[in-house]
């Protein structure tokens, strides 16, 4: 449903499911979507809900949580790497059509 008129607009979202670790086999946390609208970056807002679901993962026994990120994304990049987040695998595609 739409927000009321009197609601603040959302400034970020985090967007959390399950996967499967390839190679233990454990379940963990993935983080598949994290945002926050430009102009409330840089504020702690990203920081602030990895810390938050860190937690929730503990909580609930996960020992990982990973995450894709676009190597261009030097921001998400850095934030990550401040929390201790390590690469880990890398994400290959091979483009099919010729003329991109």
């Amino acid at each position: 449903p739409p927000l009321p008129h009197s609601a603040t607009p959302p400034i970020a979202c985090l967007w959390v499911g399950n996967a499967i670790d390839q190679v233990r086999g454990d379940r963990h946390a993935h983080i598949f979507i994290l945002y926050v609208v430009p102009e409330h970056r840089r504020r702690g807002i990203g920081t602030a809900l990895m810390k938050y679901i860190e937690n929730w993962a503990v909580q609930r026994g996960d020992r990982q949580i990973g995450l894709q990120v676009f190597q261009s994304n030097t921001p998400a990049l850095n934030l990550y790497n401040q929390l201790g987040y390590q690469t880990q695998s890398l994400w290959m595609i091979k483009f099919l059509n010729a003329e991109k």
